[in-house]
Order: structure tokens, then C-alpha cells, then sequence
């Protein structure tokens, strides 16, 4: 049996309700949320966390109280499978490498941020997604045998 994470970054927002209404419809389909960094607001965090089990990173653009609050790398496992979740940094360039080397410890998936845009694809032997900004779309994932994501516009 599969579980769906619904992974969304970069949302710059205080509230849900600056969010897509499709992106926040699928967050109620998720068993897991992710949100790679650039919350922005506690706020935003204290709203995702009451919609369902919340995983979340610091960006660099968010509060302090965010950066206080949340670790800039984080690991977790769901239906058995290692994710690492990390909002990545510097130019757009290279950054799934840059954030693949963050994981040494090959996990089934990353998910990262940052760079605005995004994408799905194998780096090193491990699947990386990048939702993109959260005002122009997410990621929604299956996690079971296999792991697999699909890039959804907002």
C-alpha cells in the first residue's frame, strides 16, 4: 500500500489562504506534508501542521523564528522509505547536485527547494524533486514498493 506525501517550497506566505486553491485541496489528500523551505511565517507552519502530519525545513528566506524552529536538513521515513528533505542554496545551476551531496546517506528521495524551479529526476542513483514554487504548482508523491512523483501546476 502506497502513502502520498503532497511536497510544496519556496510558498512565501504567512497563510494558506495565499496559497493556489488546488495546491491546498491536495494538501488534504496528503498522508505526509513537506514543505522544503520558505515557509516565511510560523504562521504558515501552525496551518499546515493542523492539516495532517508536517515536514518542514528552514530556507533562507524565512523568519527567524522559523529558522529557530526547523532544521536546515532533515531525514524521515515513511512506508518504510528514507527521505531526506533540504531547501538547497545558491545559484539554480547545479543545485540537485549540491543538495544530493547534503545525503550521504542515499535515501529513496530528496526533496528540495530553492531555485524556483522545478523538477523530478535521478541524481547519484536517488530521486530528487524540486515542487517549485508553491504559488505556481507541487509535487505529489507515491511512497511503497516504489517511489515515483509527479509534478502538479498549480
Amino acid at each position: 500500500m502506497s502513502i502520498t506525501v503532497i511536497a510544496m517550497s519556496d510558498s512565501h506566505a504567512s497563510t494558506l489562504r495565499e496559497l493556489p486553491a488546488r495546491l491546498c485541496s491536495a494538501l488534504s489528500t496528503a498522508d505526509i506534508i513537506v514543505h522544503a523551505g520558505d515557509l516565511t511565517e510560523m504562521s504558515l507552519l501552525l496551518e499546515l501542521r493542523a492539516k495532517g502530519q508536517t515536514v518542514a525545513v528552514a530556507g533562507n528566506m524565512d523568519s527567524t523564528a522559523v529558522k529557530i524552529h526547523l532544521p536546515h536538513r532533515q531525514l524521515f521515513t515513511a512506508n518504510g522509505r528514507t527521505i531526506g528533505v533540504a531547501h538547497g542554496s545558491g545559484a539554480p545551476t547545479g543545485i540537485a547536485q549540491r543538495v544530493r551531496a547534503l545525503f550521504p546517506e542515499n535515501p529513496d528521495l530528496i526533496i528540495f527547494g530553492h531555485s524556483h524551479v522545478p523538477f523530478s529526476g535521478v541524481v547519484d542513483g536517488v530521486l530528487m524533486v524540486n515542487p517549485g514554487p508553491a504559488s505556481r504548482g507541487y509535487a505529489r508523491i507515491s511512497v511503497g514498493e516504489e517511489v515515483s512523483a509527479q509534478l502538479v501546476a498549480a
